[in-house]
């Protein structure tokens, strides 16, 4: 039985290093595989240590983190959630200010770290095994010294610890110290007669635990844990983690492959053919076709559905909202693309919510297509709009209308109520309604061949659909 009945989560900061993200939502709420960086530790505190209560602090973004607790408790009643306010004096003053409502050993989590699967259950062992213990410091070996400058490094004798430093030039060894913490009461007594560091102004945490470390009275014991460890300082940080677990977990997730389709009994087959064996299912979403399209889809291995609203929006949101798989890939039905780029959209899909091609480098373009230079200033403009009206979320946009996108289906159903195009500008407005959520979607390059059947577009109708999502655009931003 776990000796611990308290934790408590440091969820307070800024995290201006993950600008321009944190402006509007704090790290803890950023989400891993489903679920948000808080709610995760949250769950590792009361299923490894059988935690009861866990203390809370907040600061930055205070409401949305008040509000997040009040959720994550309506899913875990059996733990009781109290949130504190932070002191704004750093991480160690913050964990001072429970010290009326801590009588007793207790376990520390940053709330921006995230630990995937991990063995925290080794802090119990090394309360076991040393009575005497004031303190413990969770710490991995690595081989990447770059992180053991960006946190702290231990020094050892035994399990001891006998001196930190944070963010150590030149590291000692490769033991990383993670945010991970076992205290006793002596915590608080060391926090009150620790000096404040010349370079912040503030007491820091690693120098109350450096102190404790170097008392007579205050041993303080490594736990070495076994973890693929994650600290989400920056965007990239962030995105690291996602490629990563979703890299880890990847061959589990099933891909739909839809084709949106009216008329297209000359290319269909050459679509489905292609792409018949890189996805779980594929689906043809037809609209009131009068040809052969549904006949020959059908022989070729794919479900039909019929859409009674007419339009390429319409079509692209029946067809995601049909199929069953994780992530679904939306394809043209003109065989103008290749399954060739599938890989390279699954690969950039492992870190980023949608994958959508871009049609702007001439030497993937095959000779003879109809994608003619006004026709690509103008997706241009289209998508340099769309930058420009979210400049601070940072989206890099060079085409606005390339029907090959990958998608996770999770990420769809958080922008579906939003999505009302039913026409093409579909495409835009997904980019958009991304962009608006906060959600990560990014552009790369795909090879774009001569269409069976070509539409030819002129100066007139691009500058009318400039107009249509610069219309669209507009009412999105207000």
């Amino acid at each position: 039985m776990s000796s611990f009945r308290i934790g408590v989560i440091a969820a307070a900061g800024k995290g201006t290093r993950a600008y321009p993200r944190t402006d509007f939502i704090p790290k803890p709420l950023f989400q891993l595989d489903g679920m948000t960086i808080l709610e995760r530790n949250i769950r590792l505190l009361q299923d490894v240590f059988g935690i009861e209560v866990i203390y809370i602090l907040v600061g930055h973004l205070a409401e949305l983190m008040t509000e997040a607790v009040v959720s994550i408790q309506r899913k875990i009643p059996s733990i009781r959630l109290e949130t504190s306010l932070w002191t704004e004096k750093g991480l160690a003053a913050d964990v001072a200010s429970l010290e009326d409502k801590i009588n007793e050993p207790f376990i520390t989590i940053l709330g921006d770290e995230f630990y995937y699967k991990t063995e925290h259950d080794k802090f119990l062992k090394t309360w076991e095994n040393y009575p005497n213990l004031a303190a413990s410091i969770g710490v991995v070996q690595t081989n990447l010294l770059s992180r053991i400058r960006k946190n702290y490094s231990v020094e050892l004798v035994g399990d001891q610890i006998t001196n930190l430093i944070e963010k150590p030039s030149n590291p000692p060894n490769q033991i990383l110290g993670l945010g991970s913490y076992l205290f006793t009461k002596e915590y608080f007594k060391f926090f009150h007669i620790t000096e404040k560091s010349t370079r912040s102004g503030i007491v820091e945490i690693t120098d109350v635990i450096d102190n404790m470390a170097k008392a007579s009275t205050g041993k303080v014991y490594a736990t070495f844990v076994n973890c693929t460890y994650f600290n989400i300082n920056s965007m990239q940080d962030y995105h690291q983690a996602v490629y990563e677990i979703r890299h880890d977990q990847f061959l589990k997730f099933d891909v739909s492959l839809v084709v949106p389709s009216e008329n297209n009994e000359k290319s269909i087959s050459d679509v489905l053919v292609d792409f018949k064996n890189k996805t779980k299912e594929m689906l043809v979403v037809l609209g009131q076709s009068q040809d052969q399209t549904r006949i020959l889809a059908i022989k070729e291995g794919a479900k039909v559905i019929d859409s009674s609203d007419r339009g390429l929006g319409a079509q692209i949101r029946k067809g995601i909202e049909s199929c069953s798989g994780d992530i679904v890939l939306v394809v043209s039905p003109t065989a103008s693309f290749r399954s060739k780029d599938y890989l390279k959209l699954m690969e950039y899909l492992k870190d980023s919510d949608m994958v959508i091609g871009t049609r702007t480098t001439r030497q993937m373009i095959e000779q003879g297509s109809n994608l003619l230079g006004f026709v690509r200033l103008a997706n241009l403009i289209m998508g340099k709009l769309i930058e420009i009206f979210w400049w601070g979320r940072e989206p890099r946009f060079t085409d606005a209308s390339c029907l090959y996108f990958a998608i996770w289906k999770e990420a769809y159903y958080k922008i579906m109520d939003q999505l009302k195009e039913s026409g093409d500008s579909i495409i835009a407005e997904l980019m958009i309604e991304m962009v608006r959520s906060h959600m990560r979607c990014i552009e790369i390059p795909v090879s774009y061949f001569r269409p069976v059947e070509q539409k030819h577009y002129g100066i007139f109708r691009m500058i009318y659909e400039i107009y249509k999502v610069l219309i669209l655009i507009i009412k999105k931003k207000l």
